[in-house]
């Protein structure tokens, strides 16, 4: 319950806040205090100045940084997730919190909608291919609708090409989805030479690279994958493995995604901008999403890897791929990437 009147400490702390031009109110203090953000008034938590007992500077500015941030949140976690991601001290026992409620919610909806595709494939074609090229279709079919810039790039590429120069744009568009199924496949089928050669053609290598960086983004962060231990994982898994991280990794982990961000907004802005701002509470749960995801993840890299690191890395992996393979010819490629009813 929140009380009717603010103690001496809380009452310094809002004077401080007045000073800097912040509004804090003893109602949030409370709420704040409720949620582990900041500590109880205690002999612990205290120092006295003169005859006052007031909160230490660490706790003054924990609660400057929450109430810049505040601003632009409407829930407690997007709070400690903006505030964490932008250097505040908050206390890892709720960042841990925020970070899974945040994560959880969209990873079952993101499971969701895996499911309602794959079950729109007909029940004949999905037990005719195995298990892995069924779930690198729903990922290719998933990544044509949220990755439309990159998808749109693939096609203007694929279209340059002088056999597909007059190819409609569901032909290309065709020629687009085979190339991100195999991408989300286990592994690149680098024996095919059409695939190789549609593979190189969506995504330029050799042309300017604006016409190309976020379909390089796209296809590095899916090779990225493959060039992975595979291994299974579920969400409890993940949970479990979230929830064992040290309190002292997390700012480690926050440091990680943040210049994998940087990495990524350097490609997709065709090298203009070189650090990614996560000043909302939007980009504040992209960023969340990611340290979850690598928390699990950096077990199937070698030690010590950096999701930048893996990101560059698996770019030129890919780039030294396309260069180098050549492979068995049209109809096997047409055979493995046929899509149901055709």
């Amino acid at each position: 319950m929140v009380r009717n009147t603010p103690n001496a400490a809380d009452r310094h702390l809002i004077r401080v806040a007045a000073a800097s031009g912040l509004e804090l109110s003893a109602a949030r203090l409370e709420r704040w205090r409720a949620a582990g953000l900041i500590p109880r008034p205690g002999p612990d938590t205290l120092i006295r100045i003169g005859s006052a007992r007031v909160y230490p500077l660490e706790t003054a500015a924990l609660v400057m940084g929450l109430l810049e941030c505040a601003k632009r949140c409407r829930t407690v976690d997007d709070l400690v997730l903006l505030a964490f991601f932008n250097g505040v001290p908050v206390p890892a026992p709720p960042v841990r919190v925020a970070l899974a409620r945040t994560y959880f919610g969209s990873y079952l909806q993101q499971r969701d909608e895996e499911q309602t595709v794959l079950d729109s494939v007909p029940a004949q074609h999905r037990e005719a291919d195995p298990p892995e090229y069924n779930w690198a279709e729903v990922a290719a079919e998933l990544d044509m609708a949220r990755h439309r810039y990159a998808v749109r790039q693939m096609r203007a590429n694929l279209k340059r090409r002088r056999d597909l120069a007059t190819a409609t744009r569901a032909e290309l568009d065709e020629r687009v989805r085979g190339v991100l199924i195999w991408l989300n496949a286990p592994a690149l089928p680098t024996h095919d030479a059409v695939f190789m050669a549609d593979l190189r053609s969506a995504m330029a290598f050799d042309a300017a690279p604006e016409r190309s960086r976020a379909a390089w983004l796209l296809a590095a962060l899916c090779h990225g994958q493959q060039r992975a231990e595979r291994r299974e994982t579920c969400g409890e898994e993940r949970l479990a493995t979230l929830l064992s991280v040290p309190d002292d990794d997390l700012t480690g982990l926050r440091e990680q995604v943040s210049e994998s961000l940087d990495a990524m907004w350097f490609m997709a802005t065709e090298g203009r901008r070189r650090h990614y701002d996560i000043e909302s509470a939007a980009t504040a749960r992209l960023a969340g999403g990611m340290l979850v995801e690598w928390v699990s993840a950096r077990q199937v890299y070698p030690r010590g890897s950096r999701p930048a690191q893996v990101l560059v890395d698996s770019l030129r992996s890919l780039w030294l791929i396309a260069a180098e393979t050549h492979g068995e010819g049209r109809a096997a490629f047409q055979r493995r990437t046929r899509r149901p009813g055709h």
